[in-house]
């Protein structure tokens, strides 16, 4: 399944932090196509007191992603990992093939433009561990966005996140003792719900009237996501049906 983009939130360096990923490039990453890694940074004009930018400079800041991104893909092959805004600063990060000069397409691209210095650095990073390992969303993140893609399609067909209704919730545990465990912990904070066996996983499918406010649902799911972690197993999701 394709995720495409997506934007999350995080703290780097102790300060508010704003990552927008490619999460789809797991197999490119994997592929030692790519091994060298390029940072391109800027300070920001106009940063708040936490170091995220005021949307003052966004059509700049777009403009001069959209001619690195451009000039990178077409000289070099690059292929455009993601961007970071954090502490006053906005960074872009890059995989490049081997023995490609992603700086002299950087000095070009900031000669050309002239709206911002840019700082360049490069460094092998041939399993992409940056990627895996600093970038890419922590487990709760990753569920949050997951979360969020529920919400917004609930809301193109015009739901009423506030109403509260049967939200249905999915886990697996690797046995059915710690599957009926599991479905007791969730009975004891108001779920109803089921044991099933599908081709030797045990699954546990728990109901309960809920809103979907995106922060609110959130909660409730990690609250299952850990009863299930706690067995030694894992959320597998969830689904409401529109309400009105």
């Amino acid at each position: 399944m394709s995720l495409g983009w997506d934007v999350y939130t995080c703290r780097v360096d102790g300060t508010p932090a704003v990552i927008s990923l490619d999460l789809d490039l797991q197999d490119v990453a994997d592929s030692g196509t790519h091994p060298q890694r390029l940072h391109v940074r800027h300070a920001l004009r106009a940063p708040r007191e936490n170091g995220l930018p005021d949307g003052t400079e966004n059509e700049a800041m777009y403009a001069l992603q959209d001619a690195l991104v451009q000039a990178l893909g077409d000289q070099t092959r690059a292929i455009y990992l993601a961007c970071l805004t954090n502490g006053g600063y906005r960074e872009h990060f890059f995989h490049l093939p081997a023995h490609a000069d992603g700086r002299a397409v950087v000095a070009k691209v900031e000669s050309e433009s002239g709206d911002y210095e840019l700082e360049t650095f490069a460094e092998e990073d041939p399993e992409w561990r940056y990627y895996h390992e600093f970038l890419w969303p922590d487990v709760r993140s990753m569920q949050y966005l997951m979360d969020r893609r529920v919400v917004q399609s609930l809301a193109e067909h015009g739901d009423r996140h506030d109403m509260p209704r049967p939200v249905d919730h999915y886990m697996g545990v690797p046995d059915e003792a710690r599957a009926r465990t599991l479905l007791a912990d969730a009975q004891n904070a108001g779920f109803t719900g089921e044991v099933e066996e599908r081709n030797g996983q045990w699954m546990v499918h728990v109901e309960r009237e809920d809103a979907v406010e995106l922060d609110y649902i959130h909660g409730v799911v990690w609250e299952l996501h850990e009863m299930a972690e706690r067995l030694g197993g894992y959320y597998d999701g969830w689904g409401a049906p529109i309400s009105k």
